[in-house]
């Protein structure tokens, strides 16, 4: 098989690209030296942001989206892509030559596959969180996905999703573990002073969460642990960055607790300004915890980012965490909404934070480096070709 970039695959994501999806965009990008990607979209964002000169793009119009909503209401399921849209995404691999489809998030491979099955080309789904965990729980999506599932490839972001989608019939010969890494290059190693020094000098010690406001990110958690950890130490100060629904409720929830001096909320960051906020801060929450509609993570990459600059992470065991962060090596992880248990370990580890940092960033380089995940990405795609021409 010839490694020449004229391979071409669609990556089928129908919203490209909102913010929080850089991943795919960085994946688009490191798998270019091999393969030749386009992308089939019906509805763009950000293409300042992400610029890329091979994209299809068929909107929904007025009334397919009120097809879309009458079927969700009148069924509970997906609904099957219209046949205008089959029809035209369906010209374009054929036009374009495309050796098979990528898909993120499952509703999208769902969405996909009658038109990539009619062609009798390969088909690789990504899961990536809600649509492994939350969408489960409707019994019409799981008989949707068990019909994906007979014909597609599937990735798993963690070994505990693969293992979710594989109790509900993905078949695990045809079932890939790939993390989607971080950029490691853009969040260098930051030598700071270590939390013991700061505890005997009676300095500062900065908090840090960078997430959206949404249930599963767990900040209430975060600042109850942070109230209680300033009442033993207060000298310290909790930044909260990102926006979302539960913000507002955050905001109160400071106030309440009587810290609402010591939180500072800096709303939505780039990248550039996530990586300035961590190079200033010393420790890093992220509360993960299961949503009361059953949403979970994947791993979330500002874990990743937080540990290759060192910071000293504290997360839970929640979904893929413990596949990133062992307990007291390399970070520190509490159990769901223990926030007695969160806040003592952080009041530890003002003393028994040592070579934390150090063991942190050498995790991430060794085994959530981007360039080598995009480089495991590439060998999937070879194993989704490979088995497409042995049965061909």
């Amino acid at each position: 098989m010839s490694n020449s970039p004229n391979r071409v695959v669609g990556i089928y994501q129908p919203h490209f690209l909102s913010i929080s999806m850089t991943f795919i965009y960085r994946q688009l990008i490191g798998v270019s030296d091999e393969f030749s990607p386009i992308v089939l979209a019906s509805r763009l964002d950000n293409q300042e942001l992400f610029p890329y000169p091979r994209v299809y793009e068929r909107r929904i119009s007025a009334l397919e989206r009120m097809y879309i909503r009458v079927v969700r209401k009148a069924t509970g399921r997906l609904p099957n892509m219209p046949l205008s849209r089959r029809r035209f995404w369906r010209k374009v691999l054929i036009r374009r030559d495309v050796q098979f489809v990528h898909s993120h998030f499952g509703p999208s491979g769902i969405d996909i596959l009658p038109v990539v099955k009619s062609l009798k080309r390969p088909l690789l789904v990504t899961f990536h969180g809600w649509d492994a965990s939350r969408l489960l729980a409707s019994p019409h999506y799981v008989v949707q996905l068990q019909r994906l599932f007979e014909y597609a490839h599937v990735i798993a972001v963690s070994k505990d999703m693969a293992n979710r989608l594989i109790e509900v019939g993905a078949p695990p010969s045809r079932t890939f573990v790939h993390y989607i890494g971080a950029p490691v290059e853009d969040f260098s190693f930051v030598h700071r002073k270590p939390l013991d020094a700061k505890y005997v000098d009676k300095d500062a010690v900065v908090f840090l969460q960078v997430a959206n406001f949404v249930e599963k990110k767990g900040h209430a958690y975060s600042l109850e642990a942070f109230r209680n950890f300033s009442d033993h130490y207060p000298r310290c100060k909790l930044i909260l960055a990102g926006d979302g629904p539960l913000r507002g409720q955050i905001e109160r929830q400071s106030e309440e607790l009587g810290v609402r001096n010591k939180v500072e909320f800096v709303g939505p960051v780039s990248k550039l300004q996530v990586f300035a906020l961590m190079k200033n801060a010393d420790v890093f929450l992220h509360h993960s915890v299961t949503a009361g509609d059953g949403d979970k993570e994947g791993i979330p990459t500002v874990l990743m980012e937080a540990m290759a600059t060192g910071l000293v992470v504290f997360s839970t065991y929640h979904s893929g965490i413990p596949e990133l962060i062992s307990d007291g090596e390399n970070g520190f992880l509490s159990v769901e909404r223990d926030v007695a248990g969160y806040t003592e370990k952080l009041i530890w580890s003002l003393t028994h934070a040592s070579g934390i940092p150090e063991k942190a960033a050498c995790t991430v380089a060794r085994d959530f480096d981007q360039r080598k995940q995009n480089m495991t990405l590439k060998e999937i795609y070879r194993q989704v070709l490979k088995g497409s021409e042995a049965v061909g």
